[in-house]
């Protein structure tokens, strides 16, 4: 249905120059369609569909595709739960997050997946296998609708069976904008994604392909960035 895939990825954590959370205006909360973004102080890093909030004590991971070097998706992690991101195109007309939901729950149903109520509306929650054969973990399928944008979180860790595990995962959702375009693109197809600055900038110093870990020196304040293959 939304298509995955992971060949390499690439990794930035928010330190002492990221915007704490909670220091703009909590009345409005999101996720934002560009549109109406707010107009603050945030720090959000430029993902191309996403502009996502860099928020102290919180990293961001690209599942990256190795041919293109294009991310895929993204993952946010406070260390003890992770929550990983996909952004899709969606109808004008009607949200996209009830169908989905529906189709997901039947395929789950015999798993033992459900449909509950979390603070941003319905989600799923289900078992989700690891690397390891016949492992699984909860976690919580998040769906968010927006203006022929479709945002999918799924949360794992400890958050992904305890709603209150995860507040810095909710703030960063609840702080970050979608970018949708003009474009026509067929609906349920994924929204294009792009390292941020920070990285491709890493990337275009020469750093040796294939290096199991690389930490160059820090690019700008309170960013730290690391990449693996």
């Amino acid at each position: 249905m939304f298509g995955r895939g992971r060949k390499a990825s690439a990794e930035v954590s928010a330190e002492a120059g990221a915007t704490r959370a909670g220091r703009v205006d909590v009345d409005r909360v999101g996720p934002f369609d560009a549109a109406e973004a707010p107009e603050d102080d945030m720090h959000r890093l430029d993902l191309g569909a996403l502009r996502v909030p860099a928020l102290r004590g919180v990293q961001v991971q690209f599942q990256v595709e190795e041919s293109t070097g294009r991310p895929l998706t993204i993952v946010v992690t406070d260390g003890r739960s992770a929550m990983e991101l996909a952004v899709f195109a969606a109808p004008k007309t009607a949200p996209l997050w009830d169908e989905v939901r529906a189709e997901i729950l039947e395929t789950l149903r015999a798993s033992g997946g459900v449909e509950g109520e979390g603070p941003f509306g319905p989600e799923l929650r289900m078992r989700l296998p690891t690397n390891r054969p016949g492992e699984t973990v909860p976690g919580r399928m998040i769906g968010i609708d927006g203006p022929r944008w479709f945002l999918r979180a799924v949360v794992t860790g400890a958050a992904g069976q305890d709603l209150s595990a995860g507040p810095l995962l909710d703030e960063t959702l609840r702080r970050m904008v979608v970018v949708r375009g003009d474009e026509a693109m067929p609906v349920r197809d994924p929204l294009p994604l792009r390292l941020p600055k920070e990285v491709a900038d890493q990337n275009s110093d020469g750093q040796p392909e294939g290096a199991a870990e690389s930490r160059p020196a820090m690019p700008a304040p309170g960013v730290r960035i690391s990449e693996t293959r």
